[in-house]
Parts: C-alpha cells; structure tokens; sequence
C-alpha cells in the first residue's frame, strides 16, 4: 500500500509530511511546515515510520525511504513537474497543458477519505480555466 493511497482523513497531511522529508526534517521544521499540532504531527509520524514510509536518521530528523516512493511516476510535461499515481498518463498531459502557463503553484490532489471535495474543487478550477 502506498502512503497516498490512505483512506485515512489525514491522507494530504501525510503525503505533505512524504514530500517534505525528500530531504531530512526536523520535527520542529515538519511543523512549521505542515501546521499540524504537536500531538497530530507525532502521531502521524509514527504511523509513517511504523508502515516504513519514513525512516529516523541518527540525528533525529526523518526522511522518507524507498517504500513511500514506489510505485508512482514522475515526470516532466510543459515545465511542469509531476509526480502521480492512479491516473491515466493521458490526463496528467491534460492537466500540464492547462497549467503551463502558471507561476510557481504547489498542488495536492487526492480522492477518497475526506479530500473527495477537495479533489472535484481542484477539477472545476482547472476546467475553468480551459
């Protein structure tokens, strides 16, 4: 099971702690970053560290291991970077063709759990703006 693919209400919150991690985080810097609260922030470090998704280095930081990365794609498309899983190739192009022309822009999508609305606000923005 791949840590995006959560049925957990919390699933963005754990794949922002998964992108974060890429290099290694401090608790302190994971929380800044996410916002989540001491006690949310460790419980769902634990549960990451404990599914093998992230890993405690020597000094006390985590990042993510091989585990959290498999199975998902990453790729390049009209300057847009992605990395994606459980979607066709065919509507990523879609969705880097809408948005090649933006700034800078960070973006977490997921359906299922609690982020379905989310995900169809996410949707009806992006046919918006075709």
């Amino acid at each position: 099971m791949n840590a995006s693919n959560s049925r957990r209400p919390h699933a963005a919150k754990r794949d922002l702690i998964l992108e974060q991690c890429k290099t290694p985080k401090s608790f302190t810097e994971l929380k800044k970053s996410t916002g989540m609260s001491d006690a949310g922030l460790s419980k769902a470090l634990n549960e990451l560290v404990k599914e093998g998704y992230l890993q405690k280095t020597s000094d006390g930081r985590y990042v993510i291991t091989d585990k959290a990365l498999q199975g998902y794609k990453e790729r390049t498309i009209n300057g847009v970077w992605f990395r994606y899983q459980g979607v066709p190739d065919e509507k990523v192009e879609k969705i880097a063709e809408i948005l090649k022309d933006e700034g800078e822009f960070y973006i977490i999508a997921s359906k299922g759990g609690d982020r379905t609305e989310d995900l169809t606000l996410l949707l009806q923005y992006l046919l918006l703006l075709t």
